[in-house]
C-alpha cells in the first residue's frame, strides 16, 4: 500500500515539475519579512519587471500573504504544437502519434527507449501516450520538413486573477470582448479561477472606478473621436491625453476614461457608472388586460401601447445585463383595474425592489405611490403627463413632462431669440382659457426689445382672411404664436399662413401640438408646416441619422421582426435610463439628480417636485426644415425626412 502511495505521490510531484517547466509565471505569496527588494533577488528579476508585472503594487510595498506574478525559473521555451513537430535547442519536440510506440520511434528518430526515458521524466512512470509532447534528441544532420519555433508574444502579457473578479470584468479593463479573452485564455471558458495567471492584452489597464470625477466609457461601433468629443463636450486632444492608446485608432469594445465632470448649460450631464456584479430588483406594472376573452391588437390601443413598451423594456433589460447588471425583473399584469393593483400591493413584498416601472394610468400610479412611497423605490409613471404632484411621494418620478413644461419651452425659445420680428399671438375665443392666454400674453409684452404685438382671436369660429393680411408684414419676419389647441382654429390659421406667398417670411410657434386622433395637429398638412416653418416641442424625437438610433432600430427588428413604434422607444429609454441611474447610485435621490441624459427618443432633466418625487423636464423643441423635420439645439445636419 505504501508504495502505491509513494508511486502516486512521484508521479504527481513529475507532473507538477513538467507542468511547471511549461509555464513562464508562477505566483508567490508574500511571507512575512519579505519585500520587493527580497523577492526580487529570490527570483532574479529587475525590479523595474517585476512591477510591470504586479501593476497592483503601490510606493514599492507588498503586504504578507499578498499574491504577486514572478518569473518560473525553470521554464524552458517549449512552443506549442498543434500541428506537426518543431525543434528547438537541439532538440526535436513531438506529439506521439496514435498507434505510435517505441520501436516506431527509434525507426523513425534513430532514440531508443532508454534516451527517450532519460530526456522525458514523464515516460519514467507512466507509458508511453498519444497526445504527449516528448523531447527526442536531434542526430547531426537531421531535419524536418518544416522547422516552427515560437518566438514570444509581446502582444499580451501575464495578469493574476482577483477574488470575486469575472471575465466581463477583465475583458472591460482592457478593451476586449469576454469572447476575445476567453480566445487568448481556453482554459477559462468552463470558468475563473482567483489567484491564477492568465494572459491579456499588453496595454495600459483602465481602472474600474476612478476618484477623481472621472468616468469608464466602452466604445460603440461607428463611435469617432470627433463623435466621442461631441457627446462629452470635451476636446479630442483631452480624449487623446488621457486615453494615448486611441492614437492607434477607435476600435468598437475599448474602454477608455473621460476625465472629468462635464456640464451643459450649468447642468451636469449624467454619466453611467455601472459597476459590475450590481444586483437590481425590478417590477414592471403594465395594462396587458390578460384576463379578456380574446385580446384584439387591431382595435385595443392600449393593448398595443402595453406590448410596445414592454418590447422596448425588454431591449433595455437585455443590453444592461450584457454589461455586467445582475437585473431580476418581475411583470404584473394591472389589466387597467385599480383592484388588480391593489391586490399585486397586497399579495406581493416590494421591500426589497429598487425601481417600479408603472402603472401607466394616473390613478394606478396614484395608488402605488401612496403604498409603498415611504421605501426606497423608485416609481417610475412612464405615460401621463397630469400633475403627480397632489398625490406623489418622495420617490415618484414623473417621466412625461406636463403640457405647461412643453408650452413654457416654446416661449423661452421665444423670448430668448427674439430680435425685432414682427410679433403676433392667436387665441382662440373659449371662455375658460383667457386668464392662461392673458398670462401668456403678458409674458411675451415683457421681452425688452419688444415692439407692436398683434393679438388675434376668431369671430364666429374662424379668423378672418384679412385680420392676416392685415398684420402680416410683407418685408419682415412675421413670427406667429398659436396659443389655442382647438383643432378648428389650429387648420384655419395653418390654412391661411400656408398659401401665403413664398416672399413673406413666417415662422409658426405652436405651444400645443397634437397629432392624435382628434388633436389639433391631426388633419395639417406637411407641406403647409414646412411653408410656415412650425416650430413645437415634444418629449420624443426620433433622429433616423443618429447612429444610436439606428443600433436600435435594427436590433429590435431583429428580435420582434418589426418596426418599433414611438412607445418602444420609449419603453427602452426609460428603462434604461432609470436602472442605469439606479446601478450607477443606490439612492432615489442621487440616481435622479445626477444629470442630463439623453438617449434613442427621450431626453431626461429630472428636476425635484418639492418633496414630491422628480418631474422629467427633458423636451426637444423641433422645427420644420423644408419636409425635415430637425432639433433646433443641435446642429443643422441632424434630421428626419417625413413622409407625405
Amino acid at each position: 500500500m505504501n508504495k502505491i502511495k509513494l508511486t502516486i505521490l512521484l508521479f504527481l510531484l513529475v507532473i507538477v515539475s513538467v507542468f511547471s517547466q511549461e509555464k513562464k509565471y508562477l505566483t508567490h505569496q508574500v511571507k512575512k519579512g519579505e519585500t520587493v527588494f527580497s523577492i526580487t533577488q529570490k527570483y532574479s528579476i529587475s525590479k523595474a519587471d517585476f512591477l510591470k508585472l504586479n501593476p497592483d503594487i503601490k510606493n514599492d510595498e507588498v503586504s504578507i500573504d499578498q499574491v504577486v506574478i514572478v518569473p518560473n525559473k525553470a521554464f524552458k521555451a517549449i512552443p506549442d504544437i498543434e500541428d506537426g513537430d518543431y525543434v528547438l535547442d537541439g532538440f526535436l519536440y513531438h506529439k506521439v502519434l496514435p498507434k505510435e510506440n517505441y520501436f516506431r520511434l527509434r525507426k523513425e528518430y534513430g532514440a531508443s527507449k532508454r534516451i527517450l526515458r532519460k530526456h522525458n521524466e514523464i515516460l519514467r512512470i507512466d507509458d508511453l501516450k498519444a497526445g504527449q509532447v516528448i523531447k527526442i534528441p536531434v542526430k547531426d544532420g537531421y531535419e524536418v520538413d518544416a522547422v516552427k519555433v515560437k518566438k514570444e508574444d509581446k502582444t499580451v502579457r501575464p495578469y493574476l486573477v482577483k477574488a470575486k473578479e469575472t471575465k466581463y470584468m477583465i475583458s472591460r479593463r482592457y478593451g476586449i470582448s469576454v469572447e476575445e479573452l476567453e480566445k487568448m485564455n481556453p482554459q477559462i471558458k468552463e470558468g475563473l479561477k482567483a489567484e491564477t495567471i492568465i494572459k491579456v492584452p499588453n496595454r495600459k489597464e483602465i481602472p474600474d472606478a476612478v476618484n477623481d470625477g472621472s468616468i469608464t466609457h466602452q466604445i460603440e461601433k461607428k463611435e469617432t473621436l470627433f463623435s466621442l468629443s461631441q457627446k462629452f463636450k470635451i476636446s479630442q486632444e483631452q480624449i487623446l491625453l488621457n486615453n494615448p492608446e486611441l492614437k492607434d485608432g477607435v476600435k468598437e469594445g475599448m474602454i477608455i476614461r473621460i476625465p472629468k465632470v462635464l456640464t451643459l448649460n450649468n447642468n451636469q450631464i449624467f454619466i453611467e457608472n455601472i459597476s459590475l456584479n450590481n444586483n437590481l430588483k425590478v417590477a414592471i406594472m403594465l395594462p396587458f388586460t390578460t384576463g379578456k376573452s380574446e385580446l384584439d391588437f387591431d382595435t385595443d390601443r392600449t393593448l398595443n401601447i402595453a406590448t410596445d413598451f414592454y418590447l422596448g423594456v425588454e431591449m433595455a433589460l437585455d443590453s444592461l445585463k450584457k454589461q455586467g447588471l445582475n437585473i431580476a425583473a418581475k411583470v404584473f399584469d394591472t389589466k387597467n383595474k385599480i383592484t388588480e393593483v391593489s391586490t399585486i400591493i397586497k399579495t406581493n413584498q416590494f421591500n426589497d425592489v429598487d425601481a417600479i416601472i408603472g402603472p401607466m394610468f394616473l390613478n394606478n400610479v396614484k395608488l402605488v405611490s401612496q403604498s409603498l412611497g415611504n421605501q426606497n423605490t423608485a416609481i417610475i409613471s412612464p405615460v401621463s403627463s397630469k400633475d403627480h404632484g397632489v398625490f406623489a411621494s418622495k420617490n415618484t418620478i414623473q417621466d412625461t413632462p406636463s403640457e405647461d413644461e412643453l408650452s413654457q419651452k416654446v416661449l423661452d425659445y421665444i423670448k430668448e431669440n427674439y430680435k425685432d420680428e414682427n410679433l403676433i399671438v392667436i387665441k382662440d375665443d373659449i371662455e375658460e382659457n383667457q386668464l392662461k392666454y392673458n398670462k401668456t400674453i403678458a409674458e411675451l409684452k415683457r421681452i425688452d426689445s419688444l415692439g407692436k404685438l398683434s393679438v388675434l382671436s376668431p369671430v364666429k369660429g374662424y379668423i378672418r382672411p384679412d385680420f392676416f393680411k392685415k398684420n402680416i408684414q410683407d418685408k419682415e419676419q412675421n413670427w406667429v404664436v398659436l396659443l389655442t389647441d382647438d383643432p378648428s382654429v389650429t387648420n384655419d390659421v395653418i390654412q391661411n399662413l400656408g398659401v401665403m406667398p413664398e416672399k413673406i417670411n413666417i415662422t409658426l410657434f405652436a405651444l400645443h401640438h397634437n397629432v392624435n386622433p382628434g388633436g389639433n395637429f391631426e388633419k395639417a398638412e406637411n407641406h403647409h408646416l414646412a411653408r410656415v416653418n412650425l416650430h413645437y416641442a415634444t418629449e420624443n424625437f426620433v433622429d433616423e441619422n443618429d447612429v444610436k438610433v439606428q443600433q436600435f432600430v435594427k436590433k429590435y427588428k431583429a428580435k420582434n421582426h418589426l418596426e418599433p413604434s414611438e412607445y418602444a422607444f420609449k419603453g427602452f429609454d426609460i428603462t434604461y435610463d432609470a436602472l442605469a441611474r439606479m446601478a450607477t447610485y443606490k439612492m432615489v435621490n442621487s440616481a435622479f439628480s445626477g444629470g442630463i441624459s439623453e438617449r434613442t427618443s427621450s431626453k431626461f432633466f429630472y428636476v425635484k417636485n418639492g418633496n414630491k418625487g422628480f418631474i422629467n423636464k427633458g423636451i426637444f423643441l423641433v422645427k420644420y426644415d423644408g419636409l425635415n423635420l430637425v432639433n433646433v439645439e443641435k446642429e443643422p445636419t441632424d434630421k428626419m425626412e417625413l413622409k407625405e
